[in-house]
């Protein structure tokens, strides 16, 4: 993706969470599980067909420290934008943690 091109579509999300994944397992191994829980319109684009894109993937993340170190590696590899898969709605007056009960 270039960086002129920063949408997520529902064509790439799931190649970019799948090298997030294998980034994520070479680095961590089998220590600790990762637990990754899409909100917002990334949701949207892996279930629904109404919408085509999104600037970010919101996600409530639950796992090591390395994560981070993952989420920058496939940032780099693949020209995507610094917030790519973040956790900064969680910030957002909207935010519940109910969330992840029901998502």
């Amino acid at each position: 993706m270039s960086a002129d091109n920063k949408s997520i579509t529902k064509d790439n999300v799931d190649f970019y969470l799948k090298e997030f994944s294998k980034i994520f397992k070479k680095l961590n191994g089998s220590k600790m599980p990762a637990e990754i829980i899409l909100i917002g319109g990334a949701s949207v684009l892996v279930n629904y067909s109404f919408r085509k894109s999104t600037g970010d993937i919101d996600a409530i993340i639950k796992s090591s420290s390395v994560i981070k170190e993952a989420i920058q590696i496939v940032k780099d590899k693949y020209n995507l934008p610094n917030d790519w898969l973040n956790t900064d709605f969680e910030k957002s007056s909207s935010y519940s943690p109910k969330l992840r009960e029901i998502s």
